[in-house]
């Protein structure tokens, strides 16, 4: 009869772990090319693009997704030694992924919901609603995109968009990237025990002693010379309080 056995090492292969935080990097990275680019399409269909919020919402999204691309890229082009011959992608910027993709996916959310707000709402209930010979004219009239889209090109468009995010499909996504590296609390003491282990806390503390030991804050001179001036006017009234007694 076959018996289960509690495993008496880690059955993560060595190294597993900075290679997997690289290949969900970019993983994460393609999935915001993909939303972003629905971003931008369901906003041309809106007539919403030259707005300057949509510009500013969209840009925010832009710039999340060149955030997970850097630090995918960095993991790769700065490889740390292993074994050997052989290299690991760099864990620097594999923690920083960990901890800021569990901002980064649900702000992306909301700046979506912010930017196209009801176009995400203002849809037929069914692919067969196009079917229907009666509806079909209302539907072609009043679902219509601008930018030369039409109601089942922006409908379809809407509906993707929707499944991404707000359908139970794309609720269980963000709630994978939230929780994916683990304890919101573990990924970040992993990211100070990395910087400890890789020696890096080390050479922040060294840093701040280089120019700790020669450079006096100005807050200390003023405080002295704040000292200095009340000694000043404490011997000056002193003086004062001894004359006035001396003539009288």
């Amino acid at each position: 009869m076959a018996t289960s056995r509690r495993p008496t090492t880690s059955s993560r292969a060595p190294g597993s772990c900075p290679a997997s935080s690289c290949t969900a990097a970019r993983g994460f990275a393609v999935k915001l090319d993909f939303i972003a680019g629905l971003l931008l399409k369901a906003t041309e269909a809106a007539g919403t693009k030259d707005y300057r919020g949509v510009q500013a919402n969209v840009g925010e999204v832009i710039a999340w997704r060149n955030l997970f691309w850097g630090l995918s890229d960095a993991m790769v082009r700065d490889p740390k030694p292993w074994i050997g011959d052989y290299v690991l992608p760099n864990m620097d910027p594999g923690n920083a992924y960990q901890i800021i993709a569990t901002m980064a996916y649900t702000r992306v959310k909301y700046l979506i919901e912010q930017t196209v707000a009801s176009g995400l709402i203002y849809l037929n209930s069914h692919a067969r609603d196009f079917k229907n010979p009666e509806i079909r004219p209302y539907l072609d009239r009043y679902l219509r995109g601008s930018n030369g889209y039409k109601a089942e090109e922006r409908v379809k468009l809407l509906k993707l968009l929707w499944d991404c995010l707000a359908s139970e499909f794309g609720g269980r996504h963000e709630l994978y990237e939230i929780n994916y590296g683990g304890s919101t609390e573990e990924i970040r003491r992993y990211c100070l025990f990395g910087a400890q282990a890789s020696g890096n806390a080390d050479k922040f503390k060294g840093f701040c002693r280089g120019v700790h030991g020669r450079v006096r804050p100005r807050w200390l001179e003023g405080a002295r010379s704040q000292r200095s001036r009340r000694a000043q006017l404490s011997r000056h009234a002193g003086s004062q309080i001894s004359h006035s007694c001396v003539y009288r």
